[in-house]
């Protein structure tokens, strides 16, 4: 967990979430789920050099360009027809390159789309592969929810409060995370294969042993 943004109950994720596009730029790839999706988004991401690879939902971009040698295909993806109907539509197409595939067991068809159009350099198999670590995101937020958290709801009673605490799980997520990854590193092993629950006991005895630190400060 690098970045968050918090917004209200009535505030939707997509327009809360625009706040983190200043954190994604050239370099990155950014995967996102399909209820993320939005042309002008994609348009104003890949402004700023950001490659994408998002999930969508099967009516978009059918408009098919070019199929290609690895069962990925070119599309054209453009503003609902209702906006285009209104009037309203000030965003222009956008030139995508699908992927779809199965999961073994599932009978409904996972469909990406990705700024990344080179087939040969971005294989598809490699992108389903990649996008699927996208759920390694949820036992982040089960760390911090069930497990660092260990309260059903936050203590504070005020919006300031509310935020403040939020960003103090954040921090000690992130630290406790940094202590395994330097962990594993000494041990030349991987922060995946150790225990989020046991390092975070292990933090909270040394916070609270007196010879962990001294809220007093160094005596002189």
């Amino acid at each position: 967990m690098l970045d968050a943004v918090i917004g209200g109950f009535k505030e939707s994720e997509r327009i809360v979430s625009d706040a983190l596009d200043a954190h994604v730029g050239s370099g990155t790839l950014l995967l996102a789920d399909r209820g993320l999706w939005g042309l002008a988004r994609w348009h104003r991401l890949r402004g700023q050099g950001t490659h994408l690879l998002w999930r969508i939902e099967r009516r978009k971009a059918r408009r098919v360009q070019d199929v290609l040698p690895d069962g990925s295909y070119l599309a054209r993806t453009e503003a609902n027809k209702h906006s285009r109907a209104a009037g309203k539509v000030k965003v222009p197409p956008a030139l995508v390159r699908v992927i779809e595939y199965r999961i073994d067991g599932q009978a409904d068809v996972v469909r990406l789309i990705t700024s990344l159009l080179d087939h040969e350099k971005y294989p598809a198999a490699e992108l389903a592969a990649l996008y699927a670590r996208r759920w390694e995101t949820e036992p982040v937020f089960d760390e911090i929810k069930t497990h660092q958290r260990g309260r059903p709801v936050l203590r504070s009673q005020t919006p300031d409060g509310v935020r403040r605490e939020v960003y103090a799980h954040l921090i000690v997520h992130h630290a406790t995370r940094d202590l395994l990854n330097e962990a594993a590193r000494i041990l030349q092993s991987t922060a995946e294969r150790t225990s989020f629950t046991r390092a975070l006991h292990v933090v909270r005895r040394t916070v609270i042993s007196p010879s962990g630190f001294s809220p007093l400060g160094p005596q002189t």
